[in-house]
């Protein structure tokens, strides 16, 4: 497929450049146009291919923030060792032990509202669903044994 794009603006292009014969401009036109599609797939092309890594165990792409293969779970990257992750939460402890209350209860007021945020952002969705549901409307359940149902 991918080879087929690249195949249609290069016909683009020997069009473009046939029909320079018969008028420069619109061959000119048509030769630029074939090139910057080229350009514009081989460029989407290649930050695509950053945006994956291969797995050396099981070949499978990978995005590249993963630290973990999803197909075979071979880590990429290994994880703080056990002395490095107590200094890390020591340092955190004093952090945290060094602030003041008014500090402390900022910092909860501001998880609480997103907490809060978060949770009321499905009202309408969950309000909708029990709304159908009362009617009878397009809801499908599927029974205990199996059988598909009418809530």
């Amino acid at each position: 497929m991918k080879a087929g794009i690249l195949y249609a603006f290069s016909i683009f292009e020997l069009i473009g450049l046939g029909l320079q014969c018969w008028h420069q401009d619109a061959g000119g036109v048509m030769i630029l146009g074939g090139c910057l599609g080229q350009i514009v797939f081989i460029s989407n092309e290649i930050l695509e291919r950053r945006k994956f890594k291969p797995c050396p165990n099981c070949g499978a792409s990978v995005m590249r923030r993963l630290r973990i293969c999803p197909e075979c779970g071979y880590q990429f990257k290994k994880g703080l060792e056990e002395c490095e992750l107590m200094d890390y939460i020591e340092q955190e402890r004093s952090e945290v032990d060094a602030m003041t209350p008014a500090e402390i209860d900022y910092n909860f007021e501001k998880m609480e509202q997103f907490v809060l945020d978060e949770a009321t952002s499905f009202d309408g969705d969950i309000q909708e669903f029990l709304d159908r549901r009362e009617s009878g409307e397009n809801i499908v359940s599927l029974s205990r044994w199996g059988k598909v149902s009418r809530m």
